[in-house]
């Protein structure tokens, strides 16, 4: 989560769609009133908030909490991926944390039973599903976002620093999202995020 004063934008820290890399980059354009929550598994230091605090904070706590008097005139925005994808992602991550609960459990088993399916619409969206948030960037067109970012704000993200910070690189066996899927799996993960495929159009 980032609150810039500076730049008058706010970041809304969805699971598992590059989050913590967009703190890191963004870190040094920071200002010295600004706000990001940072994170210590990542190595991404915080400002101006309590270390460690949770980064992946909803839309009203935010507004009450860290920009009472400029949510509706700051720029919003976060990150969504594609479901399919992101269950992969949460699947490698969680066997990588909390390995007593997910070592030996298979993909198809996880997204079955697992309580921690990271649907983060609730977090940019009120209680009657209206889009908090002024744009929701694609993970798949991550290089867009930083070109956008780039021009609003004036910021010197390249390339090279977009695709070159791997904060959580090396955890997936599987790059490919559908060698891991199951027919049933495949109509579960449909059925858990079907607002956001509705929203946002992204197919199997």
């Amino acid at each position: 989560m980032i609150v810039s004063h500076e730049h008058k934008f706010i970041f809304i820290k969805t699971k598992k769609t590059a989050g913590s890399t967009l703190e890191k980059l963004l870190y040094p354009y920071l200002g010295d009133y600004d706000i990001c929550s940072g994170s210590s598994r990542d190595n991404t230091p915080s400002l101006g908030i309590q270390p460690d605090t949770n980064g992946h904070i909803w839309w009203n706590e935010i507004k009450a909490k860290y920009a009472k008097g400029q949510w509706d005139t700051y720029f919003k925005f976060t990150i969504e991926r594609n479901p399919w994808d992101k269950m992969v992602s949460a699947y490698y991550w969680h066997r990588k944390i909390k390995p007593h609960l997910f070592s030996d459990m298979d993909f198809a088993t996880y997204v079955e039973t697992c309580n921690m399916i990271p649907n983060d619409q609730a977090m940019y969206t009120d209680g009657g599903g209206s889009i908090v948030v002024d744009k929701i960037y694609k993970y798949e067109d991550m290089m867009g976002m930083y070109n956008d970012l780039n021009d609003r704000f004036g910021f010197q993200i390249t390339e090279e620093q977009v695709f070159g910070t791997k904060l959580k690189s090396n955890i997936r066996e599987v790059k490919d999202y559908h060698d891991i899927y199951t027919p049933k799996a495949i109509e579960q993960t449909r059925n858990a995020f079907r607002k956001q495929i509705e929203l946002l159009g992204y197919e199997y």
